[in-house]
């Protein structure tokens, strides 16, 4: 124990000298932030080192601590990679006779399971870095922050596979309800390609909003947002997962009017059926989409069609599009396709105008090219379904503020083991230390050299102490 506590100490010392030797200016400040960083984590490392070699050593010792345990090997090794870097530490394997059963006693109260490779802190901060990145980037993690060697990308994979969404009916809750006129709900999907290779599936995007506000010029941003994505059961459990949180955080009596906005898939119109005072409005960007696929680069025909849907007049958009089949065949398809979307969304088109003044426009493809194409569906690969939805709802917690790291660690077993070292040995160490400290700060090497401001400043310090 004495050995270590004075190897801590002198890492101490060490992480002084070297900022000292900044100060001095000997070190740039960007050097002097890697030296720092670098011995900061061997630091940690050894200190953690120290406690659990600490329990195994007070396990060892006290028989009462170990009831029907008995010593069977020491000093086994094991290695593992913690948010410091790889730790290497000894410890004392035991066999218990009564259930003839082994085990490394001190690991247990470290919450480190026989065959673990990479603790669950350090899983914690990988899982959140494959909210952004891929499982294979994500693990070389360990070396890029000086942990120790990459890991696999398998088991990134199978730490973000086993991390819980939670819906929000499952947590959080509102003491005050919101009170407001009205409510904005977008909805749109990912098209993410499918390991077994039979094409592309949909992942669903809902998110509520209670507008648009300025946050500086020529940039907006959503007011309250709340985003849903992730692995529900069905579209339904979606939907009434948004009621849960409409109806948790705003008062729905005051509210007027809920509009759900989007393309006009059947999906997004179900929501009708479950949002209660909700209106579908067709999303114009859409509609602009099949218009100029059928009517192509003639102003005429665009403007034509966009003047009969400002006058409510279905008819009249039809009427055009027959003119322009006469006159482009080859347009046929593309026509057919625009007549028939406008006739099954014609009701989300008035409401467009109806509601003109309360609307504030629909945003739904950039958000799932943020949210949910950044990570699924901009990079060459594919996925499984479930492996999609987990990481849409991870995606999707992260854009709502979830600490992903914090999450992880909550849902991981809880160690119930308390540390117990010797209290006489930490003593002598407590003493031994605070005797050996202000003759370690004498002997520091740029006290024993040439006399400068910094040094004489640094002595008098010492003495004065």
């Amino acid at each position: 124990m004495e050995k270590l506590i004075q190897h801590l100490w002198e890492k101490f010392l060490l992480v002084g000298e070297k900022v000292l030797d900044a100060l001095e200016g000997k070190t740039t400040y960007p050097e002097l932030e890697v030296q720092v960083k670098e011995a900061l984590n061997s630091l940690g490392n050894d200190i953690m080192k120290m406690v659990i070699e600490g329990q195994d050593e007070y396990l060892v010792e006290h028989r009462e601590a170990r009831p029907g345990w008995v010593v069977e090997r020491r000093k086994e090794e094991k290695r593992v990679i913690t948010v410091f870097g790889e730790m290497v530490y000894q410890r004392t394997y035991f066999y218990n006779k009564e259930s003839q059963t082994y085990a490394h006693l001190a690991d247990t109260y470290a919450g480190y399971s026989p065959h673990m490779r990479i603790e669950e802190p350090a899983k914690a901060i990988l899982t959140d870095m494959a909210a952004e990145q891929s499982y294979h980037r994500s693990g070389k993690g360990p070396q890029e922050y000086g942990w120790g060697e990459s890991v696999s990308g398998q088991t990134v994979k199978n730490a973000v596979g086993k991390l819980v969404i939670p819906k929000w009916s499952e947590g959080e809750t509102s003491q005050v309800k919101r009170t407001v006129r009205f409510l904005y709900i977008e909805a749109d999907e990912d098209h993410v390609a499918r390991q077994d290779k039979k094409g592309r599936m949909a992942i669903p995007l809902i998110y509520v909003h209670e507008g648009v506000k300025e946050v500086c010029k020529g940039r907006k941003q959503l007011q309250e947002a709340r985003y849903f994505s992730g692995p529900y059961n069905t579209i339904e459990d979606q939907w009434y997962d948004v009621l849960d949180y409409i109806d948790n955080r705003y008062d729905l009596d005051q509210v007027e009017r809920i509009y759900i906005s989007g393309d006009g898939a059947p999906w997004i119109r179900s929501g009708i059926e479950i949002i209660p005072k909700s209106v579908f409005v067709l999303d114009q960007f859409h509609l602009s989409k099949y218009i100029m696929a059928a009517v192509g680069p003639y102003p005429k025909r665009q403007a034509a069609i966009w003047k009969h849907i400002e006058d409510g007049k279905l008819e009249g958009v039809l009427a055009v599009f027959s003119e322009a089949e006469k006159a482009h065949p080859e347009r046929q398809k593309a026509i057919s396709r625009a007549k028939r979307y406008i006739e099954n969304q014609w009701d989300g088109i008035e409401a467009q105008k109806r509601y003109r003044e309360e609307l504030l426009g629909c945003s739904a493809e950039g958000h799932v090219s943020h949210i949910l194409s950044a990570r699924l569906s901009s990079r060459p690969g594919a996925w499984s379904k479930a492996g999609a939805e987990q990481m849409a709802g991870l995606r999707a917690a992260k854009a709502n503020g979830v600490n992903i790291q914090e999450m992880y660690l909550a849902q991981q077993p809880k160690v119930e083991k308390v540390l117990h070292l010797d209290a006489d040995k930490l003593q002598q160490a407590r003493k031994k230390m605070s005797r050996n400290a202000a003759e370690m700060l004498h002997n520091m090497p740029i006290l024993n050299g040439p006399q400068s401001p910094l040094t004489r400043a640094l002595r008098a310090l010492i003495h004065a102490a």
